[in-house]
């Protein structure tokens, strides 16, 4: 099921923003090519306060992304956090985040495909809701008050296929 996945720079910065955040991204830049860089070099060449850099750190361990040994300083009688990224575990990461999107993508395609024709939308577009909501409701909008109009989700649903397609091809 999984084919190669290239990745290149883009993808690798897409799904690292889309998983952790914008802010990981110079942290994840400076770390790219080196190795066991010290938690406080990273936080200095950066410019990133240092608290912050540890939460970007632990966020980028957490999902397998980077890894560290802590050395206690003879000196300062502390320990200090040396890290690595792996940039290899972005595949891993990209995949797992395409099987979670293919799930909800997937379960949603269900319930439409079961609920063919028996949504409800307002004409305002403040709600949409199934014919068991509607029927609560006495096919009034919960926002508005205005009366629902029956929607053909068809469309829909051929988006949800056509996104379930796309996503499965770059599996």
């Amino acid at each position: 099921m999984t084919k190669k996945i290239r990745l290149t720079n883009k993808i690798i910065e897409d799904t690292l923003v889309e998983a952790l955040g914008s802010d990981v991204m110079p942290i994840v830049n400076f770390l790219k090519s080196r190795k066991n860089i010290s938690e406080f070099i990273v936080a200095e060449k950066t410019k990133v306060e240092i608290h912050q850099v540890r939460n970007i750190l632990y966020r980028m361990h957490n999902q397998n992304l980077a890894s560290y040994k802590r050395k206690k300083d003879s000196k300062k009688g502390y320990y200090i956090s040396y890290w690595t990224f792996h940039q290899k575990k972005v595949k891993d990461l990209l995949l797992s985040m395409y099987k979670e999107k293919l799930g909800m993508l997937k379960q949603r395609l269900q319930k439409e495909e079961a609920n063919k024709g028996c949504f409800f939308l307002c004409t305002n577009a403040c709600s949409r809701l199934d014919f068991e909501q509607s029927t609560e409701l006495e096919f009034k909008c919960p926002e508005c008050g205005t009366l629902l109009q029956q929607q053909d989700n068809t469309r829909t649903i051929d988006h949800l296929r056509d996104k379930i397609k796309e996503i499965e091809a770059s599996m």
